[in-house]
């Protein structure tokens, strides 16, 4: 049973596309679909079912994989353990919600590179409860939420920065130049959300129906950048960190609201599961983005927490 093959097992379980796993592992179809016959063959038992244009994973193909999972984990583990010295290298698997995936996650992958060539990065944006559930499965080596504190006896989740949830607008909307917005004044309006929920950005719309502001149409979008433009537009309100529109702020771009809305605090965590071995690449990716958030922190004056 060769670990490439697994390899490509657990990228077609993931999408349920052949076309999708060919894509994403650089592979023509046609090989994707012989590594897979020569494991269904190899296993005595066909592992997915093909109805037309769907793909589904037969009950032999859902017990297999957590057993892949574990070899290809292992094996990644070996690579990083036995070679360069103790140098980092290896494959490093990394999830991150969507505000971060704009935010923190590029100045720290830039950092990391640079430092650490031979470690191969693979990213995963994923909504906060998918990437809980990944790290649990193991299927992740680390990721990043923003969301409430995570509490876990299978995860260790580390607190790196704490930061208020703040609403912003165009700057020449209704709402952006008052002193003070009550919250009946939000009752309504549109709000541009990222097509990854998390569950503070759900805490605080309940938050806000319960005080009489329950917000109107929800206008999804799948990247940070193009809610800010639609924003910046007029399209309508978003929910954010100063830090991840600081500058968008600075330059008049964006208005942040002054509401009078219960204070709400995303938590920006580092999460990895309990038996998760602290490869060098993982310990030095976890080093790299502790001094990051450290430095952002210390240049904007946001909080921390240990």
């Amino acid at each position: 049973m060769e670990l490439r093959n697994l390899s490509t097992f657990l990228t077609v379980a993931k999408t349920l596309s052949f076309t999708h796993a060919a894509e994403e592992l650089n592979y023509a179809q046609s090989s994707v679909t012989a590594q897979i016959q020569v494991l269904e063959r190899e296993m005595g038992s066909p592992l997915f079912e093909r109805l037309g244009k769907r793909v589904s994973l037969t009950e032999s193909g859902r017990r297999l994989v957590c057993y892949a999972e574990k070899l290809v984990n292992l094996e990644r583990e070996a690579l990083s353990s036995v070679s360069g010295n103790g140098e980092p290298g290896g494959t490093l698997m990394i999830g991150a919600c969507e505000w971060l995936c704009a935010d923190l996650l590029p100045r720290t992958l830039q950092t990391f590179r640079a430092r650490y060539p031979k470690v191969q990065l693979s990213i995963r944006a994923e909504a906060c409860d998918r990437l809980k559930a990944a790290i649990s499965a193991g299927t992740l080596d680390l990721a990043f939420l923003a969301d409430a504190r995570v509490r876990s006896p299978e995860i260790v989740a580390e607190v790196l920065e704490r930061e208020s949830l703040i609403i912003i607008a165009a700057p020449d909307h209704h709402l952006a130049a008052r002193r003070r917005v009550r919250p009946e004044e939000l009752a309504g309006e549109v709000f541009i959300v990222p097509r990854l929920v998390c569950a503070y950005q759900e805490s605080l719309f309940n938050a806000m129906a319960a005080e009489g502001a329950a917000p109107g149409p929800l206008v999804e979008f799948g990247s940070v950048e193009a809610i800010k433009r639609c924003v910046a537009a007029g399209v309508g309100l978003a929910i954010t960190t100063h830090t991840a529109v600081r500058p968008e702020i600075e330059s008049g771009v964006l208005a942040q609201l002054r509401c009078t809305i219960p204070e709400f605090h995303m938590h920006v965590q580092l999460i990895r599961h309990r038996d998760k071995w602290l490869s060098p690449a993982i310990a030095a990716f976890i080093e790299v983005s502790k001094a990051q958030i450290a430095q952002a922190a210390d240049s904007t004056g946001a909080r921390r927490t240990a």
